[in-house]
């Protein structure tokens, strides 16, 4: 039985030998996916630099063996500064959510009945996401879901620079692990609301990004200085 990593690899060595879509609207979403300001956001102030966080919801844990999400929230930040701009969407996953799931988060069948597919939502997410750096905690499960619907829908993915709270964490406090939101909210004085809700995730890991990232490096410092102070054990 194929493993989740090794279906993530197909995936990868399939759609990335894709060209643009021939239908105009898709290719606009595809010139929007790719566009990269990467060298321009890598080089621009902390505290100039357009942060977005963000936080999903999903059926279960595999993105690549039939897993979905159901909810996604997006908070703009200018600089270390909420601007109170917010992106947040229930998603149909088109598949029912399992019983363990809906306990976690609160999600059921009947709430997203009438929400849209996450490749319906996609343009509205990918337009908020434009020139942006991309901040989560264990972001990285979260990018899996959206770029597995992106590589097959339109054979592309997300090329954003990424900080994820957890690493960030690992930086400031020079302890290596695997730590919750809720235990790097608890040594960053955090006040933890609506865990396991997308907007309540979302918020709590601004918080700890607004916290962890002012004790890392100087505000007026590049971006690329706080992204190579995280720790990657992933």
């Amino acid at each position: 039985m194929a493993t989740p990593s090794l279906l993530q690899s197909l995936y990868r060595k399939l759609f990335d030998q894709r060209g643009p879509p021939a239908d105009p609207r898709l290719r606009r979403l595809w010139d929007a996916c790719r566009l990269t300001t990467r060298r321009s956001l890598l080089n621009t102030p902390v505290n100039q630099c357009r942060f977005i966080v963000m936080d999903t919801e999903t059926t279960g844990f595999h993105a690549y063996a039939g897993d979905e999400i159901v909810s996604i929230a997006l908070l703009e930040y200018d600089g270390l500064r909420p601007t109170g701009r917010e992106y947040y969407q229930l998603i149909n996953p088109q598949r029912p959510i399992p019983d363990e799931s809906q306990r976690i988060h609160g999600i059921s069948d009947t709430d997203v009945k009438n929400a849209p597919t996450l490749r319906q939502a996609l343009p509205e997410i990918i337009e908020f996401l434009q020139d942006s750096v991309l901040v989560g905690h264990h972001l990285q499960f979260d990018l899996r879901f959206l770029n597995r619907t992106l590589h097959a829908w339109l054979g592309c993915k997300l090329r954003h620079p990424t900080l994820d709270t957890m690493l960030m964490f690992q930086a400031w406090s020079g302890r290596l692990g695997h730590y919750e939101l809720e235990q790097v909210a608890r040594a960053c004085h955090i006040e933890v609301r609506q865990r396991h809700t997308a907007r309540g995730d979302a918020r709590t890991a601004a918080g700890i990004f607004e916290v962890l990232a002012g004790r890392l490096v100087d505000p007026k410092s590049p971006v690329k200085s706080l992204i190579n102070q995280q720790v990657n054990d992933e």
